[in-house]
């Protein structure tokens, strides 16, 4: 009877051999041969099988029926103590697979000791790992792979391997087999034992994972101790996400490393769960049903190391980054990362386009426009919020539809390119009635609206300012053509008191002067709702002279044959007229010479 690689089988009193599947095994008792100190070991053949042999640990047994494979066995137990044999046997289900044998073999006695001591500290369940769907975790299974990784090494590497998994294998508690129970104290051992194992779980896995564990350890121990080990959780997930964050970490501020790995290990070790999206969006939710889904915090993790690959930030610009993510929920780190992303995008371009990673320090009014709008909590609620549809509220709670995955993520994106057009125009436009709380007047309007109204108002204003290259590339006279009609109307909406008022003035205007109405508006500025009352209670005869004239205005102000100074004076004299009683004669006759 032959002992498979994945299992052995143990043996009853009065019964026949089967395959292991308790922990707790009651063995046939054989007598010791060969030396007798080795207790673990059997050797006597049984009345039924005189080439049977039994190898009992303390609760897993093997039995084999191969004399040269036991003679290889009993070569490898007799290098070790009684409790190494025991915990051998108990942990190592590929005990009697000539892979495990081979290896035993090619291993020295101490090399051997340090992989029994691994094996054992294998068998305690860490916190981290498995967390996508199932929480299942096998301590043998483990051993398995640490064997088919060290198979596969060199003696140097395996060396190497295995003196710094020994390392985590002594900080670990080991857990005895046990029935576990719901008591407050078994759970609190069970948790306090877990987090020590940690380290060696994730050491484990990237030893499995890495086509080149060489490097993967050379890179590692360009950090110290506790950044390595913080860095195994990002590779054990990953080996190339977690390869390009050190390549972005290497030679960097220490203060700046740990304020990254701190944040990224955070989210390595958070609590996930697997959400399913309706993709109808015919189901409402809170606003923050998905915070910790699977996917979700994954997806933190690589825009972060994108962000890094993408753009090199100074060692004082990547400490901020990291020290405000860990000092936000979840909700606020998600908006933030979309906010410099689509952000840097939509200012700077498509970092492959460009062919290489892109220097920050040649972009500092670039940095700073993202980092106000990732910093401003207005901003982030409406990013936030952005992915969602409308809302209701049910027993005094709110709730709002969930859109499809993909409509979610455009609408985001989407916002980001709105809000960080908007800010990046408020900066650059010298000649214009923003003001630097414009953002905030927007924000505040836009998170009044209702979704729908909300996206679509969005989707138009950023059609009128398509182009091709990235915002920052372009001069003053450049945006002003391309996203002339897109400032006007943000600006616009900032500064009105009533939106409603501002949209049903504009269906009133005839199409060919809608644009010379957007003009008007924005150049009244925090008076655009006394420009709006002119419109709204004048014939068209006069509110379109109003309208030209304006327009007209600021075309002289771009052409730069007035200031803007000289054109608010008029245009405060016009409104201040219209606020008195005149007659229709005598309302076209102020127009006629009202700029002149």
């Amino acid at each position: 009877m032959e002992i498979t690689s994945a299992n052995y089988h143990l043996l009853s009193p009065g019964s026949t051999p089967r395959i292991a599947e308790s922990a707790q095994v009651e063995s046939k008792q054989v007598s010791p041969s060969h030396d007798s100190s080795q207790a673990t070991q059997g050797s006597d053949s049984t009345p039924n099988d005189p080439f049977l042999k039994v190898y009992t640990g303390n609760y897993r047994s093997g039995a084999v029926d191969d004399p040269e494979k036991s003679a290889r066995l009993d070569s490898i137990l007799n290098r070790l103590s009684k409790n190494e044999q025991a915990a051998l046997i108990d942990n190592n289900t590929l005990l009697l697979d000539d892979k495990f044998l081979q290896l035993a073999e090619e291993l020295s006695d101490d090399e051997l000791r340090q992989f029994v001591a691994i094996s054992s500290a294998l068998q305690t369940a860490p916190l981290v790992g498995g967390d996508q769907s199932s929480r299942a975790y096998s301590g043998t299974q483990q051993v398995e792979n640490l064997v088919n990784s060290l198979s596969g090494m060199d003696s140097a590497t395996r060396s190497r391997v295995l003196d710094k998994a020994e390392g985590y294998a002594e900080k670990v508690v080991k857990a005895p087999p046990s029935q576990p129970t719901y008591a407050a104290q078994d759970i609190w051992n069970y948790m306090s034992a877990a987090a020590t194992a940690n380290d060696l779980f994730n050491f484990n896995t990237v030893i499995s994972k890495s086509d080149d564990i060489n490097a993967t350890l050379d890179q590692l121990e360009q950090f110290d101790e506790t950044q390595q080990k913080q860095l195994l959780g990002v590779l054990r997930r990953d080996i190339e996400l977690g390869s390009t964050l050190m390549d972005q970490l290497e030679e960097r501020d220490s203060a700046a490393q740990n304020a990254i790995l701190n944040y990224m290990t955070e989210l390595d070790i958070s609590r996930k769960e697997l959400v399913k999206y309706d993709p109808l969006g015919k189901t409402s939710s809170v606003l923050d049903f998905d915070n910790n889904g699977y996917s979700v915090v994954v997806g933190m993790m690589e825009d972060t190391v994108s962000l890094l690959e993408n753009y090199h930030f100074d060692d004082e610009q990547l400490q901020q980054m990291g020290e405000q993510l860990q000092q936000m929920d979840r909700s606020d780190q998600r908006a933030y990362l979309a906010i410099s992303k689509n952000g840097l995008e939509t200012l700077l371009g498509d970092v492959a386009r460009a062919g290489k990673q892109i220097d920050m320090s040649q972009h500092q009014a670039v940095y700073e426009t993202i980092d106000g709008l990732r910093q401003d909590d207005q901003v982030r609620e409406l990013v936030f919020r952005s992915r969602m549809g409308e809302e209701s509220i049910h027993d005094g709670r709110r709730f709002y539809e969930q859109k499809s995955l993909g409509e979610a993520n455009h609408d985001v994106a989407e916002m980001v390119r709105f809000l960080t057009a908007d800010a990046w125009l408020t900066e650059q436009v010298d000649d214009s009635s923003a003001d630097q709380v414009q953002t905030t007047r927007l924000t505040h309007k836009l998170l009044e609206m209702g979704a729908e109204q909300r996206d679509q108002l969005i989707q138009d204003l950023n059609h009128l300012g398509q182009e091709e290259h990235p915002m920052a590339e372009l001069s003053d006279e450049a945006l002003q053509e391309v996203y002339g009609s897109f400032f006007d109307r943000t600006t616009t909406i900032a500064h009105v008191d009533d939106l409603n008022e501002l949209v049903a003035a504009e269906a009133e205007t005839r199409p060919e002067l809608r644009e010379s109405f957007w003009q008007a508006t924005e150049l009244a500025g925090e008076r655009v709702d006394q420009l709006l009352q002119v419109l709204e209670h004048n014939p068209p005869a006069i509110s379109e002279q109003v309208i030209q004239g304006l327009a007209e205005q600021k075309d002289l102000m771009q052409a730069d044959e007035r200031t803007r100074v000289e054109v608010e004076k008029d245009l405060n004299k016009l409104l201040n007229y219209f606020s008195e009683e005149h007659s229709h004669h005598e309302k076209l006759d102020y127009l006629s010479r009202a700029f002149n």
